[in-house]
């Protein structure tokens, strides 16, 4: 009876420390963290979502994932392609015109005097 309350009792202790391991790392900075491994160099077809993803902490490339209208699949874009130069030259364009919106919102107008 000893012997199955010790094994009950080491199984508990040994769970609870896996627990509050794998609690712990979930949070944790993981670097080189990339979702697009295999990257097609053009889709044809409709698209239905774009998602341009520029380098950064987690990933040391651009990430271009696109989601095709007929089948709902994300497809990776090869960033190299002509296809993905497109659309990272859009998104760059994209982000150049909202930072020049977001500083001539936060310029003061001067006073009229």
């Amino acid at each position: 009876m000893n012997s199955v309350l010790s094994f009950y009792l080491l199984a508990s202790l040994s769970l609870y420390c896996l627990l509050l391991t794998v609690g712990k790392s979930e949070g944790q900075f993981v670097p080189g963290r990339c979702e697009c491994y295999d990257t097609k160099i053009t889709v044809s077809g409709p698209l239905s979502d774009l998602k341009v993803t520029l380098k950064g902490l987690t990933c040391n490339t651009d990430q271009i994932i696109v989601v095709m209208k007929r089948t709902s699949e994300p497809v990776c874009v090869n960033p190299m392609g002509q296809l993905g130069k497109q659309l990272l030259r859009q998104k760059q364009r994209k982000l150049r015109r909202q930072s020049k919106e977001s500083k001539r919102r936060a310029t003061p107008i001067p006073a009229l005097g």
